[in-house]
């Protein structure tokens, strides 16, 4: 009886982070031509398959984190977070991920030390669960 309840609620945790979400183009009004690179990473797999690149701009003394070439599993409430450290104890959140592939971008508060959170979570906020992690450098 142990054995079948652990094997439900494995498969209802698998099947429930299966939710996809709609490609989201690149922010026209964002042109990376014409900012200045400030750091870039790679995606890390953690509890999920996760891939892609990552580069943080800035333009006209704004802040911008783009994505390209993500890919990710689907999730329930995936999150955006900046963070000090890989686990979601200090960080700030940019927002609901936009797409589970593709190239995209958030716009970063120009208040947030970049240099200090330089960790980028694709974070499950409902089963805390970090899908995959970058690290700007």
């Amino acid at each position: 009886m142990k054995n079948s309840l652990l094997v439900m609620a494995l498969a209802t945790i698998l099947f429930a982070c299966k939710k996809e979400k709609a490609v989201v183009p690149l922010n026209e009004s964002f042109n990376p031509a014409q900012a200045t690179l400030l750091s870039q990473g790679s995606f890390s797999s953690n509890a999920h398959t996760t891939s892609g690149s990552l580069k943080l701009y800035t333009q006209n003394g704004a802040k911008t984190l783009v994505f390209e070439n993500f890919k990710t599993d689907g999730g329930p409430d995936l999150r955006v977070y900046l963070s000090k450290t890989t686990n979601n104890s200090d960080f700030k959140e940019l927002g609901v991920l936009k797409s589970t592939s593709g190239n995209f971008n958030y716009a970063v508060d120009a208040a947030i030390n970049t240099g200090s959170y330089k960790f980028v979570l694709v974070w499950c906020e409902d089963f805390s669960v970090l899908f995959g992690n970058g690290l700007l450098q």
